[in-house]
């Protein structure tokens, strides 16, 4: 006997990549979706008159595809007092995600085959959401010596960096991406020239200095994403650079893409909704790497998500225990938590004002992602998995670091009013409620 669910009554069926805006019901067999119709349309032929129905009602809520974050650390091995493989993936179903790419900065780094098969391992036993090893680029990410490319693609690494430590090797650098080129593998750099960084703590400008705090100016990020889109050009290569916070990296990608380079880019929540000014004021929640930026990055971060110049929303959620993060700014570790309020975050300070569609911002969490590390995204589309985010865009809830599923806190947004929650997931065959009360009821009829 076939196992069935019918989606009825939803507020807004949201799929731009599968042309889908508007009201409707989705029929499910064993997990693949059968058919999406209008409302009230008769069932689909499959279904036999003595078959159990179970029916998913929806509340008026909006449904979208889940989600898709290439760029996040769930610390295991090595950091579980910050966060797991579990709950890095509870996480990540929280905030709708059904697909994770975490990276290699672990300990010991993810540098040797076995240790993507360790992670698989954990992650199968975490639960539903998929968890893809990033291979670092360099043994230990020291820059010194590349890992065995050939065999940790071969393992099943969803793409190549060093993350935080950026290639700074020319030499190296071009025999990687050189390797890349020749077999299509996305290279991911975290751009950041280390000479211009210095002992910098937040971005270098007067509301810093003011606090005489070293920063770390916008050059640090132009100059190494100019000089990696220079190499990648050479060996035709696909570079994507990740967490972009820079006008000037902004325009140095646009100008990449417009001579046909298959250069892209991401860009997090908090770069797109937060300044310097707000980290001066806000404490080292607020302290990361790329540092938060000016207004006039920031609009330039917006401007480009909006016209697809950078492709996703990557949270680079980074997960820091309490105790580390109480250090101060000089001492505290680099990085913020951003999976569970992602879209919220989004959906408040620039759906909701105007600065960015909704479907827009949909696109960057499901096909902006999946298409640059060449994977199926979640898809509102007949033969696709049932991978579906209930949100209830009218109801506002209050972010609480403390209620937040992540084994750290370290979340910059605790305390804002937002809307735009995931509330309830789809993912594996079973609906996840994330609160207690939410509109999304289930009952069992026969076909």
């Amino acid at each position: 006997m076939a196992s069935w669910q019918h989606v009825v009554g939803a507020g807004r069926l949201l799929d731009p990549a599968s042309g889908i805006d508007g009201p409707g019901e989705i029929w499910i067999r064993d997990g693949i979706i059968v058919s999406v119709t209008s409302p009230d349309a008769a069932p689909p032929a499959e279904l036999g008159p003595d078959e159990r129905v179970e029916v998913i009602d929806s509340g008026g809520l909006l449904i979208t595809p889940m989600f898709a974050d290439i760029h996040v650390h769930l610390r295991e091995p090595g950091g579980e007092e910050h966060e797991t493989i579990r709950t890095g993936a509870a996480s990540a179903l929280r905030g709708g995600y059904a697909l994770v790419y975490t990276m290699p900065n672990t300990t010991p780094t993810c540098d040797e085959p076995e240790r993507i098969a360790a992670v698989d391992r954990l992650a199968r036993e975490a639960g539903p959401v998929e968890v893809v090893s990033v291979s670092a680029l360099s043994q230990g990410l020291r820059g010194e010596r590349l890992v065995d490319l050939e065999a940790m693609a071969a393992a099943g690494a969803g793409g190549f960096s060093d993350d935080g430590a950026w290639l700074a090797d020319e030499r190296l650098a071009r025999e990687a991406l050189r390797w890349a080129g020749r077999n299509d593998v996305l290279v991911m750099q975290h751009c950041e020239d280390f000479t211009l960084t210095g002992p910098g703590v937040l971005h270098d400008c007067d509301c810093v200095h003011r606090r005489g705090l070293p920063g770390i100016p916008r050059e640090s990020e132009d100059r190494a994403v100019e000089r990696d889109i220079r190499l990648a050009e050479r060996e035709n290569a696909r570079l994507h650079v990740c967490h972009v916070s820079t006008a000037g990296a902004v325009d140095a990608i646009r100008r990449a893409q417009e001579r046909g380079l298959p250069v892209s880019g991401e860009v997090t929540p908090h770069h797109l909704v937060l300044t310097a000014d707000d980290a001066v004021e806000g404490g080292t929640d607020f302290k990361m790497k790329p540092p938060l930026r000016e207004q006039e990055d920031v609009d330039a971060l917006i401007e480009a998500l909006a016209d697809g110049t950078l492709a996703a929303v990557a949270t680079d959620h980074a997960p820091h225990s309490d105790a580390r993060k109480a250090g101060g700014f000089i001492d505290a570790p680099f990085g913020a938590i951003g999976m569970e309020t992602a879209f919220c975050v989004l959906y408040t300070r620039l759906v909701e004002t105007g600065r960015l569609p909704l479907s827009r911002l949909v696109s960057a969490l499901t096909s902006g992602p999946c298409d640059l590390v060449r994977r199926d995204a979640p898809r509102i589309a007949p033969g696709a998995p049932a991978r579906l985010n209930w949100i209830d865009t009218r109801t506002a809830r209050s972010v609480d670091r403390q209620a937040l599923v992540s084994r750290s806190h370290n979340c910059p947004f605790h305390g804002l009013a937002l809307r735009g929650w995931p509330v309830a997931a789809l993912l594996g065959g079973g609906l996840e409620r994330h609160f207690d009360r939410v509109p999304v009821r289930i009952r069992t009829t026969r076909g």
